[in-house]
């Protein structure tokens, strides 16, 4: 291969801890709100951007929202590791989904993700 980024450094410097729910998206409502069975967590550390990105990682376009303490429900998540769409992460106890992502594996050991916040009926993040 001609032309190899590998992003291992980048990911363990500005690594922030993450824990990923594999498995089924399972559970039963009660009273009103979903309740999801247990499923397999797994602990990472990688880079968790809470603000929007515009344009592709690899272009190094980054443009974050008004100052200001600000809720979004949109983030970005840069992983070794490729997940499914749907699958959920969570991460300062809120929970987010993914819900796109872009591989760059073919020259790259990076996936790209934007996830969508989840929250609870009830007001609850989790």
């Amino acid at each position: 291969m001609a032309f190899y980024l590998d992003m291992d450094s980048l990911i363990q410097m500005f690594g922030v801890p993450l824990t990923v729910l594999e498995g089924k998206n399972e559970g039963q409502w009660i009273d009103g709100v979903w309740q999801e069975s247990s499923t397999n967590s797994v602990e990472l550390n990688e880079p968790f951007l809470t603000f929007e990105i515009v344009g592709s990682m690899l272009a190094g376009i980054l443009e974050s929202n008004d100052s200001g303490e600000q809720l979004t429900d949109k983030a970005a998540w840069f992983s070794e590791h490729d997940y499914n769409l749907g699958t959920k992460v969570i991460h300062n106890n809120v929970p987010w989904k993914i819900t796109r992502k872009q591989l760059y594996l073919d020259y790259s050991n990076v996936v790209q993700y934007e996830l969508t916040r989840e929250g609870g009926l009830d007001g609850r993040d989790v």
